[in-house]
């Protein structure tokens, strides 16, 4: 193996350093080694972490998992665009089929040039980015091992909401301790009176404080409220990797939840607090997927790659993380059957499940996703609300009478 340089143009070959400038490229390949390595020469080691990055410039190189899954990446390919075995510790071994030349370079340094891009610069992959295939499927299949072994880490519920809840159990409590224990998180204070203050609860009188807001509000609408308003909480996140996915989630599941109220308001024995944490619920296994991707912050916007992934783990996620917070089992099926178009759960009575699927039909009109759904006359959760059914016009309707309303819940839910 030897050491030498090599021109900047070859660096703009691949993937993510075609999104430096020409200063930054200078410095990188200031920083950067070639190495030269023998047909049938190890070029990583499965499971090794050295805190480098390693692109093919030519030959073959041959990529072998732990579960003897092997791929062949021949340089110039769209599959060497991007470094090998990038993930560490490596995913795969890696060894030269061929004679083959490859830039190394330092993580570190990749990371440090790439963190000063301009903002409209932040590096951003594509669907078409499927070179870094092997190393999402590595991804997936760890998630999956981690999770099957328990190796997991799952978000708690916030504090506030689970006292409130105990408090709750006992029929004795008294609405001072109710408010004594919200008042501990000033946050959902302010968002409860500005709750109760506003046109869906208004009373004659402004509630100015939390016990009186209690009070007015009864202690089954209390503690929803507190829950939804602390679920926000679990959507926050300080990477800004994650940032832009978690606000899209966010406000996806926003929509969904104040859809729900409207159209529980309108359905007989369906709570419209519980309907509208339900909406909020429903996504809620998408986030300790994106918490877990995020050591993985190359493979972020490989928007299809980790959709697959999402979608492939986040109603099991899900369904875990509302088991260990305690949650009621109509609040599990949500989880289980949001985007279970044709469930039928064979009762004429709506459930909340029903209510978040016709919620997330309305919320998905006019986007990409809107176009896979069945027709709507194929979804019998429509039949099962309001007041013998709705059809998927009538329940339009519903919507766009109540259009001031779902945007007030909205901006209710966005209190800061």
């Amino acid at each position: 193996m030897t050491a030498e340089r090599l021109p900047i143009k070859l660096l703009k070959k691949f993937s993510p350093l075609d999104r430096l400038s020409d200063k930054q490229l200078v410095l990188l390949q200031a920083n950067a080694d070639v190495h030269r390595y023998q047909a049938g020469e190890e070029i990583l080691a499965l499971g090794s972490s050295d805190g480098k990055e390693y692109f093919l410039v030519k030959g073959v190189a041959q990529l072998k998992s732990f579960d003897n899954r092997v791929k062949d990446i021949e340089a110039g390919s769209d599959a060497a665009r991007t470094a090998l075995a990038l993930l560490q510790p490596r995913k795969f071994s890696v060894t030269a089929k061929s004679e083959c030349i490859l830039i190394v370079m330092r993580q570190e340094t990749v990371e440090t040039l790439l963190q000063e891009l301009p903002q409209d610069r932040t590096v951003r992959f594509s669907a078409r980015d499927v070179d870094a295939g092997h190393e999402v499927e590595s991804i997936e299949k760890t998630f999956v091992e981690d999770l099957n072994s328990n190796n997991f880490d799952l978000p708690s519920f916030p504090d506030v909401a689970m006292r409130i809840r105990k408090l709750l159990d006992d029929d004795s409590v008294s609405s001072k301790e109710v408010a004594d224990a919200i008042s501990v998180d000033p946050a959902i204070v302010v968002k409860l009176l500005k709750t109760c203050n506003s046109a869906l609860y208004r009373s004659v009188n402004e509630i100015t404080s939390c016990q009186e807001a209690v009070v007015r509000l009864g202690f089954e609408t209390t503690r929803q409220l507190v829950n939804i308003f602390a679920m926000k909480e679990l959507f926050n996140t300080k990477s800004p990797v994650l940032e832009a996915r978690m606000s899209d989630l966010w406000s996806h599941s926003r929509e969904v939840a104040s859809i729900a109220y409207v159209l529980a308001e309108h359905t007989p024995k369906l709570n419209p607090e519980q309907a509208m944490l339900a909406g909020l619920i429903h996504d809620v296994g998408v986030i300790p997927v994106l918490q877990y991707v995020d050591r993985y912050p190359q493979f972020m916007h490989i928007e299809r790659k980790l959709d697959e992934i999402i979608k492939g783990v986040k109603t099991r996620i899900g369904v875990e993380l509302l088991s260990t917070w305690n949650f009621a089992e109509e609040f599990i099926s949500v989880v289980e059957n949001s985007e279970n178009w044709t469930r039928d759960s064979h009762s004429d009575e709506a459930d909340y499940a029903d209510v978040v699927i016709v919620a997330q039909v309305h919320a998905l009109i006019g986007k990409k996703e809107h176009r896979k759904l069945p027709m709507f006359d194929q979804i019998p959760a429509f039949k099962k609300l309001g007041h013998g059914g709705l059809t998927p016009k009538e329940s339009q309707k519903v919507l766009l009478e109540s259009h001031h309303r779902i945007a007030e819940l909205k901006a209710l839910l966005s209190i800061s």
